[in-house]
């Protein structure tokens, strides 16, 4: 397959390009039917060309937009901090009702230390980012599950949402679903969702380039076809290669793009004491 310089093209060039999908002429190809949220749509052999195209753009985009979605180093480091702080919440929390004159509840205290808090209270805050989902994750559940009483008893209930909130845009900040520790890292994960766009939009320009070849001139077919590639050109245009790239007139031999992302972000640093 010829490459045509989409190598070239940036994470946010291939993003915005979702706009173009959803005008012109684009605009009239519509992709509802097939558009499953698994992507194993039915009949999915049978859709026409045009289709084929937009969903497969318009999935490498999705995907594209995940990875752009996770949090770099610096933001992770902010959702750590606040995740931390909420956890320093609860056990000073618990610890002021464990002193209480009330005996049900610095019992019903108690008991939340035991069940929800590590060591000293505090030392979830010393764990790495998918741990910490882990374990946040695991004090909803207790709350939830046996904790609901004890937690209303000393008027906890603020803190544990403040604990369900930094914990899931953590886990967002990570790249994590609903349990599923994260497929890599952030850097990694994006350099996968552009070489995906690359392929896609390679594909999707050499199979309208090879129809424009064998269509009619004037004929509406040929218009059509001209009118969903000019995007494509136009995003090209916007990014042309370096002046002194490898690149040959058909694009073939062309150089890889190489996103800058940070690449220490495999995993978060352990959090500062307590």
């Amino acid at each position: 397959m010829a490459r045509y310089g989409y190598s070239f093209v940036p994470d946010r060039g291939f993003s915005a390009f979702s706009r173009d999908l959803d005008g012109g002429a684009w605009k009239d190809v519509s992709i509802k039917k097939y558009d499953t949220p698994d992507r194993m749509p039915p009949q999915l052999v049978e859709a026409p060309r045009p289709v084929a195209w937009k969903l497969r753009a318009t999935w490498c985009i999705a995907a594209l937009d995940e990875a752009l979605g996770i949090a770099s180093a610096t933001e992770l480091a902010a959702l750590d901090a606040e995740w931390d702080a909420a956890q320093r919440a609860l056990h000073h929390f618990v610890a002021s009702a464990e002193e209480g004159e009330d005996a049900a509840v610095r019992e019903a205290a108690s008991r939340i230390r035991a069940v929800m808090l590590k060591g000293n209270g505090t030392e979830q805050t010393r764990l790495g980012y998918d741990p910490e989902v882990d374990f946040g994750r695991s004090q909803v559940a207790a709350a939830k599950r046996s904790m609901e009483a004890d937690l209303k008893k000393i008027g906890a209930g603020a803190h544990l949402k403040r604990i369900e909130k930094a914990t899931e845009a953590l886990a967002r900040g990570i790249g994590r679903g609903g349990g599923e520790k994260r497929p890599g890292t952030r850097a990694k994960r994006l350099r996968a969702a552009i070489s995906g766009c690359v392929t896609a939009f390679n594909a999707i320009h050499d199979e309208i380039t090879w129809l424009l070849a064998h269509s009619a001139p004037g004929g509406k077919q040929r218009q059509q076809l001209e009118a969903l590639h000019a995007p494509f050109l136009a995003l090209l245009d916007r990014y042309p290669p370096p002046a002194r790239s490898a690149a040959t007139d058909d694009g073939e031999g062309e150089e890889e793009v190489v996103t800058e992302e940070p690449t220490d972000d495999e995993e978060g640093p352990a959090s500062a004491s307590p």
